[in-house]
């Protein structure tokens, strides 16, 4: 049996679902953390921007296509992918290479 979606309304950083949940959302590559969904993010949680910013410090694996998943609440975590490239449109080429998110 296939696995399938199920599209469900409401508040993005509640989601309504039993068991382990994973509220997954790009990341831009240059360690910018400020617009968009992120700060609905940190308005609930400070770890996904902590993570994300020392794992931007770090260096170590901070390139497009890897994630880090970090534990927010016993069965809730917050994925963040880098799957951006910068912050802005370079020559009409859109910032989010589609490689990096698959």
């Amino acid at each position: 049996m296939m696995n399938q979606i199920k599209y469900i309304k409401g508040d993005a950083t509640s989601p309504q679902a039993k068991g382990t949940k994973i509220i997954c959302h790009i990341c831009n590559d240059i360690g910018a953390w400020g617009k968009g969904f992120v700060l609905a993010i940190s308005k609930r949680w400070s770890e996904p921007e902590a993570d994300y910013r020392k794992w931007h410090q770090s260096k170590n694996d901070f390139y497009l296509g890897n994630v880090r998943f970090i534990q927010v609440e016993e069965e809730l975590y917050v994925a963040n992918m880098i799957g951006q490239r910068d912050i802005k449109t370079s020559h009409k080429i859109p910032p989010i290479p589609y490689e990096a998110v698959r």
